[in-house]
């Protein structure tokens, strides 16, 4: 899969009663990428999660699956692993922001 991520994904299991999710934000190096996601329909849902993780198609799926999921957790503390603020900002390519300031936009899928 190429990076940067894509903007759109689903999760193969409820988070807090939400699977789909944008890309907000991402960085890292080499094993150590990471992409912040916030739920599309519940904006107080964000997760940080390693590359290696999105990636695991067991786990994720890029773009917007209409599966319904039987399965569900919760995590302990939603926004546990943010590091800082900075990584709840969003991405300049993300073309969420207000203006739109890059023309390079990440695709959705």
């Amino acid at each position: 899969m190429m990076w940067p991520p894509a903007k759109a994904w689903t999760s193969k299991v409820c988070i807090d009663s939400q699977v789909h999710f944008v890309a907000i934000n991402y960085g890292g190096e080499l094993l150590n990428k990471w992409v912040v996601l916030m739920s599309v329909l519940d904006s107080n849902v964000v997760v940080k999660v390693s590359w290696s993780q999105l990636v695991d198609s067991s786990r994720w799926e890029s773009g917007w699956d209409e599966i319904t999921y039987l399965e569900s957790y919760k995590l302990v503390n939603k926004k546990v692993d943010l590091e800082s603020t900075e990584s709840y900002n969003l991405s300049a390519d993300s073309g969420l922001t207000i203006p739109i300031s890059k023309n390079a936009i990440r695709p959705w899928f």
